[in-house]
């Protein structure tokens, strides 16, 4: 799970990094943890790649939590959870974050055991939310992906892909005209010791590229971004 953290205030962002970082080691849980210290910033990063649950200050120098609260459930096709941290007491500041998306809040200083509880509770929501909305097929214009074969069909040709190939390839279709980072792709697919040896992404974008045929001659285009990763996009049939 991604999980992203937003607080202006450095000792509170250090200090909820370190408590989710530890928690998810000992719990033995795949948790990767981005920090953020204003609105803008976690913006633009969402504009380009996916978190699975976003933690947010309510009070921001800059952006407001409200506002970018806001911006995540009318501008993601799926808005992740949003936990609400909040210095204040006002209950109309949490009737007004629940009202505008937010799974839950938290009251600083926070305890480090509420933290890891909170996050717990939407991780295993978002489990069974998961498992009730189950499919099986998915189509992205001329290929029709199967998840039960793990292959992707063009023109009643299968093509057989490993399971990483597979679900890297899915994300770059569900991201389709998105630039996808370097870090982003291996945080979702590669534990941590492969990460760096032998360019491994990089093999398997080449590998991809020629098993599904994305080029542009088929209305494809795999693009590299120089110094930051890779972006899929449909373009006209040469």
């Amino acid at each position: 799970m991604r999980i992203a953290v937003l607080d202006d205030e450095e000792i509170c962002l250090d200090r909820a990094l370190k408590v989710i970082s530890r928690y998810s080691r000992a719990s033995g849980f795949d948790w990767t943890v981005h920090g953020f210290s204003s609105g803008e910033d976690l913006l633009r990063r969402l504009k380009r790649e996916n978190f699975d649950l976003l933690i947010i200050d309510w009070y921001l120098s800059g952006m407001s939590g409200y506002a970018l609260l806001c911006w995540v459930q009318e501008h993601l096709e799926v808005p992740p959870p949003v936990i609400v941290l909040t210095g204040g007491s006002a209950e109309g500041d949490i009737v007004k974050a629940i009202n505008a998306g937010a799974e839950d809040f938290i009251h600083k200083p926070f305890s480090e055991y509420e933290l890891h509880a909170r996050i717990l509770v939407v991780n295993r929501r978002r489990i069974q939310a998961a498992e009730g909305q189950v499919r099986r097929f998915h189509v992205y214009f001329d290929l029709l992906f199967d998840d039960a074969g793990r292959t992707v069909t063009r023109d009643c040709s299968a093509t057989l892909l490993t399971e990483r190939e597979y679900y890297v390839a899915r994300c770059l279709m569900e991201n389709l005209g998105r630039s996808l980072s370097r870090s982003y792709l291996y945080d979702r697919f590669w534990p941590q010791g492969e990460r760096y040896s032998s360019r491994p992404l990089d093999t398997m974008i080449y590998r991809l590229r020629s098993k599904l045929k994305l080029s542009s001659e088929h209305g494809w285009c795999l693009a590299s971004i120089y110094g930051y990763g890779y972006r899929l996009e449909r373009v006209d049939p040469l």
